[in-house]
């Protein structure tokens, strides 16, 4: 049951028509694209995904494409979180049918779970639909405001969920980030999610990272690992500050970060399309105004390659 998810996890944007219907035509070429760039594994229907902006229709048919559109060189992972505890059940049962790697799922967002042992039911729930699939819980309290320290939770679900094998750790918790890591004699695969502190997660003992950056600077990041696996940390601090300078310039665009990266993923030759309401999509101007900052950092030498 165990799963060690290891270098860059990709967290895809779902490809959407101008219209705002899902593209699943996108997927086999942009599952390429992540290959040959160097992502090791794909993180579907979550945050960058807009996963809880889709239909439960049409997250199941995007995470079967993506199983179906690659292999064992680029394992899925399915997001299976809901605020519909049935519904996030389906969605788990589903990935153990298509032949999907791993599931993963964040706390309700609606109706909290008050407690750790409140939230540990709630995901022994949706585990227990895919009992052979191993199981991230998914920590992003920026989202869903469900904020328990995750080391608490390991403890408390380690003889409650069989399947569980880590956690997606989305938050800035460095300390408690370090306990999940070491929890249990380093039984956890305990994935670091925050992009701007790549460099600070690794040497907390991250060995694995889920990201949305990654889906175009894949690049970037793997030369910041390539720097500390030889010890060269004033490297690996350059390109990790790099980084934040990319981030950033995709934060200052005028609409949110998610909605400029999904953009950007164009200028690389995977149009993945626009952004749903709520989220604004960027101007003409915005997008002009990307692209010259980006070519100021460099962006277009050190991004991923258009597939061939």
């Amino acid at each position: 049951m165990q799963n060690r998810f290891r270098g860059l996890v990709a967290a895809p944007f779902t490809p959407f028509n101008a219209d705002r219907s899902i593209n699943l035509d996108v997927i086999p070429g942009y599952a390429r694209f992540l290959k040959e760039n160097g992502v090791g594994a794909a993180f579907v229907c979550g945050t960058t995904g807009e996963g809880l902006s889709l239909t439960l229709e049409e997250r199941l048919a995007v995470a079967a494409k993506w199983v179906e559109s690659t292999d064992e060189t680029l394992p899925v992972i399915v997001h299976v979180g809901h605020t519909c505890l049935e519904d996030a059940r389906k969605l788990a049962a589903h990935a153990a049918q298509i032949g999907a790697a791993a599931i993963s799922a964040l706390a309700p967002m609606f109706f909290k779970p008050r407690t750790v042992d409140e939230l540990v039911d709630w995901c022994e729930a949706v585990a227990s639909a895919a009992p052979t699939l191993p199981f991230y819980y998914y920590n992003i309290p920026s989202m869903t405001g469900v904020a328990f320290p995750v080391a608490d939770f390991l403890a408390r679900a380690a003889d409650r969920i069989p399947s569980l094998v880590g956690v997606k750790y989305t938050h800035e918790d460095l300390p408690d980030y370090r306990a999940c890591a070491a929890a249990a004699d380093g039984r956890y695969d305990i994935l670091f999610g925050r992009d701007e502190l790549l460099l600070e997660g690794w040497k907390a003992g991250a060995r694995g990272a889920v990201g949305s950056t990654y889906n175009y600077a894949a690049p970037l990041y793997l030369r910041l690992l390539t720097a500390l696996e030889h010890g060269d940390e004033a490297t690996a601090r350059t390109w990790q500050d790099t980084a934040i300078k990319m981030i950033a310039i995709c934060n200052g665009t005028g609409v949110t970060h998610l909605a400029a990266s999904k953009a950007l993923m164009a200028m690389l030759g995977v149009d993945c399309g626009p952004v749903r309401l709520p989220l604004v999509q960027p101007s003409e101007m915005q997008l002009a105004t990307l692209r010259a900052k980006l070519t100021e950092i460099g962006f277009f030498e050190f991004a991923c390659r258009p597939v061939a």
